[in-house]
């Protein structure tokens, strides 16, 4: 697809994308700091608890961020117990971040709270339209990595 159709339709889904994306922000910071945490720390326990443990330079990528950032954000939550940190016994410049049990008694809950506003949109919707939503969210979440993957190395 090029031409008119394209830009139209890329401006279309911009604008869309953009209210979609505040007002998910909105809800996140509404719902996660409730908990005492940042929504950066909520998203490092969400991968933590999702991947398991990952170096340090691993998790920054992953949350694309710098390793700086990511060592900064891991201390806060190393503090408050969610997650602990460890050296790698082969590459001691290596540093293992692994979530704990209290990191993921909290995951746990936001998620929970996370779930039940999805629960609330979707009433909205009419269940039949349910399986067209997520085919296109799926495709979008594909683009975007193949567009991030090709853009963004570094």
């Amino acid at each position: 697809m090029s031409g008119p159709d394209i830009d139209s339709g890329a401006e279309r889904l911009h604008r869309l994308t953009k209210e979609l994306i505040r007002r998910y922000q909105f809800r996140d910071w509404n719902q996660i700091c409730c908990y005492g945490i940042s929504i950066s720390q909520s998203h490092i326990l969400d991968v933590l608890a999702e991947e398991g443990d990952l170096t340090m330079q691993r998790l920054a990528k992953r949350m694309f961020k710098s390793v700086s950032t990511m060592t900064r954000v891991v201390a806060q939550l190393v503090r408050r117990g969610y997650v602990k940190r460890r050296q790698d016994p082969e590459d001691r410049r290596a540093v293992w971040i692994s979530i704990t049990p209290q990191g993921k008694a909290i995951v746990a809950a936001v998620n929970r709270d996370l779930v039940e506003t999805q629960k609330a949109i979707l009433r909205d919707i009419p269940s039949g339209e349910w399986a067209g939503a997520f085919k296109l969210l799926e495709a979008l979440a594909r683009g975007a990595r193949r567009w991030q993957e090709s853009c963004c190395k570094g």
